[in-house]
């Protein structure tokens, strides 16, 4: 299909660039898909299933930030950035992804304006299949019987998907953010359907890494779940290549004591080029030792070289490939 992978960043936008897309009338279904963990990718797959059966466009409505963030009025920490989201969601054979701010505006349409007005009217759509337990419009009166109920009114018709378990634990991205912040990296994986991981363009940093012999690509954290602060091994994908690599979480005690904002930073072991404004993807694969203070630099460059040796053993195991 010639429409497929297009993204767009408002409903507006879609309703005035859809063309095809919007002529097919698709089906569709809106969430946070943060993490798009297992349970999501079992509803990507239903509504992908359904769009064939249809032949019409699969689209999916998604937000840059978490809903709950706007309504409890604090931050909620993401399992990916938006990029991640994107690709991860196309990942599932979607043709196309609306991924709008989470604003006042959107927070109080209630259930029929957003079914009216954005579901039937932006959008077109014919079919909207609605997540186990999720609540669409003003103050989570959009069960799936009102969603249901008004989709008969207006000409779409709107389906369930099945709650989704593993090992007895129910999909969630607030568990898989707790598993996260525990560094339990095997939980997460069972919920994630993958290795957890942190996407990212590096940014410039002090090259202090460089100058003691470790260089380092330094990638932000603002906005992101992440693991407690420490060093961990991790496979880092640079151009579709992965690389084992060392990673520290933290804000670096020796050389910048003044630092309170962690910092992820990746060392890239047999790797020599300049990664300045590249995307990465770091893959946790298991932790080394918490970070801390040293007495000087001799003895962290001493101490990351026995992290590199570990990390080199570990990773070359079978488990880790």
């Amino acid at each position: 299909m010639p429409y497929r992978g297009q993204t767009f960043a408002s409903f507006a936008e879609f309703r005035d660039r859809g063309g095809r897309l919007r002529e097919l009338r698709p089906v569709v279904s809106v969430g946070s898909f943060d993490g798009v963990h297992l349970g999501h990718q079992y509803l990507l797959n239903e509504l992908v299933e359904w769009a064939r059966r249809e032949h019409c466009p699969a689209v999916v409505v998604t937000f840059r930030q978490h809903p709950r963030a706007v309504m409890l009025g604090r931050d909620m920490p993401s399992l990916n950035s938006p990029e991640q989201k994107l690709r991860l969601l196309f990942k599932s054979g979607l043709d196309a992804v609306v991924m709008v701010d989470f604003d006042e505006s959107v927070r109080n349409l209630s259930a029929q304006r957003f079914l009216v007005d954005v579901i039937r009217g932006d959008l077109n759509a014919r079919g909207m299949l609605v997540g186990f337990n999720n609540r669409i419009g003003k103050d989570g009166e959009g069960t799936f019987e009102r969603l249901r109920d008004l989709g008969t009114q207006h000409g779409v018709e709107v389906r369930p998907s099945d709650p989704v378990t593993v090992s007895g634990q129910a999909m969630s991205s607030s568990a898989i953010r707790n598993h996260v912040a525990a560094g339990d990296f095997l939980w997460a994986r069972k919920l994630l359907g993958r290795p957890y991981s942190i996407g990212g363009v590096v940014q410039h940093g002090d090259k202090r890494g460089r100058a003691i012999g470790f260089p380092t690509a330094n990638l932000p954290l603002e906005g992101l779940a992440y693991p407690p602060t420490g060093v961990y091994g991790v496979r880092v994908k640079v151009d579709g290549t992965w690389h084992t690599g060392a990673a520290n979480i933290g804000t670096r005690p020796t050389v910048d004591p003044s630092r309170r904002t962690p910092l992820l930073e990746v060392h890239l072991l047999d790797f020599d080029g300049d990664l300045y404004g590249r995307e990465l993807e770091v893959e946790f694969l298991f932790a080394v030792r918490p970070e801390r203070k040293f007495a000087g630099l001799d003895e962290l460059k001493a101490q990351l070289a026995r992290d590199v040796a570990e990390i080199r053993d570990r990773a070359a195991q079978e488990e880790y490939q």
